[in-house]
This record gives structure tokens, C-alpha cells and sequence, in this order.
């Protein structure tokens, strides 16, 4: 089985083939060798992919922190795909909704709702354990909302802002 695996916009065709505790992946063609080297509970893991080690850690539902990363993905089947490209309909897309990385206060806000926003751009800084965590837009967009101000506390997993494409 073939899925479309979309991450901060850009799409991958994935094909995966599992043999105990090894997968054979094709990633648009390419070919990878991925092993599971340990888990710890149920959101994270450490992987081999080609010899070279990968901790995932799984931050929300349709966000994914790769070695320190955070990136947005999404699943579909190819064939489901088609069929909803074929119907003209883009439902599989849907708002995103930004959630905050770690606890700590929020000291900027650098967007209102109806700002357009490039991928990568600043949207806030919090401030967590005395360090300053920029948190950043995953896709291009429009801010549809922002769920706090300059000066509030955050709980790590809390929604802090929609964008919508």
C-alpha cells in the first residue's frame, strides 16, 4: 500500500515493508533501510534509517518532533487521495492549529489573526526555563486565530494559534 505522506507541505509517496523489527522503505522511489532501536512509552522512539539515529517523538496529533524538530504531517492512501482529488474536493485539508512546545510565558506575539504568514516565519516567543523558544509557522497561510496574549502562561500541548491555507 502506497500513502501520501505530507510534511510542512511538501508530499512524499511512502511504500513500507515490515520484516520483524526492520522496514524497507521507499520514500519517491528511494529506497531506506529503517530499524526500531528502543521506544520509551507511547510517543516516542529511536529508529536507525540508513545506520544514522533518528528520536521521534510524537508531540501532537498531526505534529512530530525529529531530533529537536517539529514538523506537521499527515497520512492519506494514494488511492483515497485520487479519489478526493478526482471529486474536486480538498477536504483532507483542514486548519492547522499551532500548539505550544513546552510550558513557560509568553513575551511576544508577532501575529494577529488575518495576517498572512510565510512558512518558517516567527509567530511568538516563549519563554521557558530562562532560555527564549521561537515558535515558528509550519506552512504558509492566514492567521485565523491566536488563542493568547503578551504576558500569559502556557502549558505545553495548548493550542496557541490557527492558520488556515
Amino acid at each position: 500500500m502506497a500513502l501520501i505522506v505530507t510534511v510542512d507541505d511538501q508530499d512524499f509517496k511512502v511504500e513500507c515493508e515490515v520484516t520483524g523489527s526492520d522496514i524497507s522503505v521507499s520514500v519517491n522511489g528511494v529506497s531506506l533501510q529503517v530499524s526500531l532501536v528502543g521506544r520509551r512509552g507511547d510517543n516516542e522512539m529511536t529508529c536507525l534509517i540508513d545506520n544514522k539515529p533518528y528520536l521521534i517523538e510524537l508531540s501532537a496529533p498531526d505534529q512530530i518532533r525529529v531530533n529537536g524538530e517539529y514538523y506537521t504531517v499527515s497520512a492519506i492512501d494514494e488511492k483515497v487521495r485520487s479519489i478526493i482529488r478526482s471529486a474536486g474536493s480538498e477536504g483532507h485539508k483542514k486548519d492547522l492549529v499551532i500548539k505550544a512546545p513546552m510550558p513557560g510565558l509568553v513575551l511576544e506575539v508577532m501575529v494577529n489573526p488575518g495576517d498572512e504568514v510565510a512558512a518558517g516565519q516567527g509567530l511568538m516567543i516563549i519563554e521557558a526555563m530562562k532560555m527564549q523558544n521561537d515558535v515558528k509557522a509550519p506552512r504558509k497561510g492566514r492567521v485565523k486565530g491566536v488563542a493568547v496574549k503578551k504576558g500569559q502562561t502556557v502549558n505545553s500541548g495548548d493550542a496557541i494559534i490557527v492558520i488556515v491555507q
